[in-house]
């Protein structure tokens, strides 16, 4: 019965300590988003958030096991949206809802609004929090700053 004991044993130690390398390398991506992350979200320019895509992706890549799904929610929607607005050939910028712009066609702008519909969703914002949490939780330090 001992045999079997030291195996284990021995296997659950290497599961933690990958664990725990892998929050290591996250929290280091973490804080070398934090900065550009933060003049994102104090930015007024519309559509300034889709300027955190590729922080965004790089996180989601050295996000730890439990919490790529969120991160996949989240960079997936802000993805449609960039796609939504490029397809319309529209500039995130100057893009304002309220004022559609003129000849864009409603096709587009209905494409758009769902994207971004989509992105407010309660899921993608919960996503969102879970991110904003682990990375409090166990970087002990926010996203964004």
């Amino acid at each position: 019965m001992r045999g079997g004991v030291l195996p284990v044993a021995a296997l659950v130690l290497g599961l933690t300590a990958g664990c725990s390398s892998e929050q290591e390398t996250y929290c280091q991506a973490v804080e070398d988003h934090r900065a550009e992350l933060s003049d994102i979200a104090a930015s007024e320019q519309p559509g300034a958030v889709l300027g955190a895509l590729d922080a965004y992706r790089d996180l989601r890549e050295e996000a730890p096991s439990d919490l790529r799904d969120e991160w996949s929610q989240v960079v997936t929607r802000l993805e449609a949206l960039q796609q939504a607005l490029d397809d319309a050939g529209v500039d995130p910028a100057s893009y304002d809802p309220a004022t559609t712009p003129d000849g864009l066609p409603e096709e587009d702008r209905r494409a758009i609004e769902a994207a971004a519909r989509d992105l407010g969703q309660a899921e993608t914002v919960e996503a969102m929090g879970g991110i904003e949490q682990q990375a409090l939780d166990v970087c002990k330090a926010p996203l964004s700053q």
